[in-house]
């Protein structure tokens, strides 16, 4: 729906504005739900009774039952140190700005490395989880163990513990292993009971472990319990190699939650998997159930994909890697499978149990770059994408083959962790 009101509409707000006792309240809530939300907060301050009506509770589920907006939440470095999680619309405007000092406060204040600041300082990064919730979850960057859970409606956040679990605090004793542990994957979804929960795996080097935790938050998103541990995963998850900033998106791109349930691709080129004597076929995908806090079993790929390595000669497993992501389109699963300045092929698991895929879209080559990544598609048939290392929105109509940019990031985001908010704007 257009932010703008119609003539009609317009004419009927400012009736009600200057003498709001002349329609009855189920007149003026008729007319303030075809709003979207951004005008009904500034519309808050035009009389106490418009305020009392768009804080009411059922008011704000009855507008965001007609108002079914997805945004985009990402995190923002500004000047002078000025962080930020933005929420934006599909059209790229600015809807919602949370400055670091209203999302976690201080608590960063001390965690600044001895050695010379960098310019922009890399310590207080903003990364938000790749999510589509009504809570955005986001880390900071060199300061791994720390994870919030927002509310952009109100700008409410939650603050995890900031440790491991006790029972791998046990296990850990060892100096070496403590200093050695790296957060790969934090993954954040919602379980059937309304309860969100969070799964961290860490790397150890030495010998080669990754060791899973998962929390509970609760269904408000205003409380929470404490890490504990789970098993690890069957096979090693892919973690890229973090060099390049380009490694970090497309790594971030390797696990997606779609009906709380977590899905990694397997890193098929990992020679150290507890459970596998074997290569893992390319495509492999290990499942966390978030609700059961337990692993599935490993899907295999589309076909097609296990074969590309073989039908195409390719000698190095690295040039399969960087071309398979994965996504949620529409609450399906999908493997996208990038073949640069060629196709990109979106195949869609149509029967888990039987391990089905269908591919349902073939994108022509002006799709397929490097670095291109589908962030969802809308039933209107426009399909999301985010491309490129700088940070660019792109759209593609599906029905007429139009791409078009919609939304080049400010110097300073950090386009690489976008996630997808569904909640109202309205607190």
């Amino acid at each position: 729906m257009s932010a703008m009101a119609s003539p009609n509409l317009k004419l009927q707000l400012c009736a009600a504005a200057s003498n709001p006792g002349d329609l009855p309240l189920d007149a003026q809530s008729e007319i303030l739900l075809r709003l979207p939300a951004k005008e009904l907060c500034r519309l808050r301050a035009v009389s106490p009774s418009w305020r009392s009506l768009t804080y009411d509770p059922t008011f704000v589920a009855a507008h965001r039952t007609r108002h079914s907006e997805l945004f985009l939440a990402f995190g923002f470095r500004g000047e002078s140190e000025a962080h930020s999680v933005d929420i934006v619309d599909l059209s790229g405007k600015l809807v919602r700005r949370i400055p670091r000092g209203e999302v976690m406060g201080d608590s960063l204040s001390d965690l600044r490395p001895s050695s010379p600041p960098q310019w922009p300082p890399p310590w207080t990064e903003l990364l938000v989880l790749r999510t589509r919730l009504d809570l955005v979850g986001f880390t900071c960057r060199f300061h791994p163990l720390a994870l919030w859970a927002l509310n952009p409606a109100t700008g409410a956040t939650l603050a995890l513990p900031e440790c491991y679990s006790e029972d791998l605090e046990t296990r850990l004793q060892g100096r070496f292993y403590c200093l050695d542990g790296r957060v790969h994957w934090y993954a954040f979804g919602q379980v059937a009971t309304g309860e969100y929960k969070a799964l961290r795996i860490t790397r150890f080097s030495n010998p080669w472990r990754q060791f899973c935790e998962a929390i509970t938050i609760d269904a408000s998103g205003s409380n929470h319990g404490m890490w504990r541990e789970t098993h690890g995963p069957p096979a090693f998850v892919s973690a890229g190699s973090g060099v390049t900033m380009g490694h970090m998106m497309e790594e971030e791109m390797k696990c997606v939650v779609v009906g709380g349930v977590v899905h990694f691709l397997i890193d098929f080129r990992f020679p150290y998997n507890d459970s596998t004597e074997t290569a893992v076929e390319p495509g492999s995908i290990v499942l966390f159930n978030l609700e059961t806090e337990e692993w599935m079993v490993i899907l295999h790929g589309p076909a097609p994909v296990c074969t590309f390595l073989q039908d195409n000669i390719v000698k190095y497993y690295e040039s399969l890697d960087i071309q398979l992501s994965l996504c949620d389109l529409n609450g399906c699963l999908v493997t996208v499978h990038n073949i640069h300045h060629t196709s990109m092929d979106l195949w869609f698991l149509s029967d888990f149990e039987k391990g089905l895929w269908v591919k349902k879209y073939s994108l022509p080559p002006f799709v397929a770059s490097l670095f291109v990544f589908p962030l969802l598609v809308l039933d209107d048939g426009r399909m999301f994408f985010r491309r490129g290392i700088m940070g660019i929105i792109d759209c593609y109509d599906l029905r007429t083959g139009v791409y078009t940019s919609v939304l080049e990031f400010e110097a300073g985001t950090n386009s690489r962790s976008i996630g997808i908010y569904t909640g109202s704007l309205l607190s």
